[in-house]
């Protein structure tokens, strides 16, 4: 029903304006939510562990780790020069 002092309903317009408001705050922190799920704290640790597309990196960060020595890094790293770029670069 409309009245000419309140215009519709019991709540007049500021209500109107108040509830529309109260519901696009509930949309954006349900959007909130959803997004901090998909890109907490496990997407930036995610981000951080990615393996790098470039061959020397990766060689670079196994013998900066330990895992293979020198004289192997000098011989795999010679293999991947000798070999070029990959394919697309």
């Amino acid at each position: 029903m409309w009245y000419w002092w309140w215009g519709p309903g019991h709540v007049g317009w500021v209500g109107a304006i108040l509830g529309g408001l109260l519901w696009l705050l509930i949309v954006v922190l349900f959007v909130a939510l959803i997004v901090r799920l998909f890109r907490g704290p496990r997407y930036a640790y995610w981000m951080q562990h990615q393996h790098p597309d470039d061959p020397e990196q990766v060689l670079q960060a196994r013998y900066a780790r330990g895992e293979i020595g020198a004289e192997e890094f000098q011989q795999r790293l010679d293999v991947l020069r000798r070999a070029g770029p990959p394919p697309g670069k």
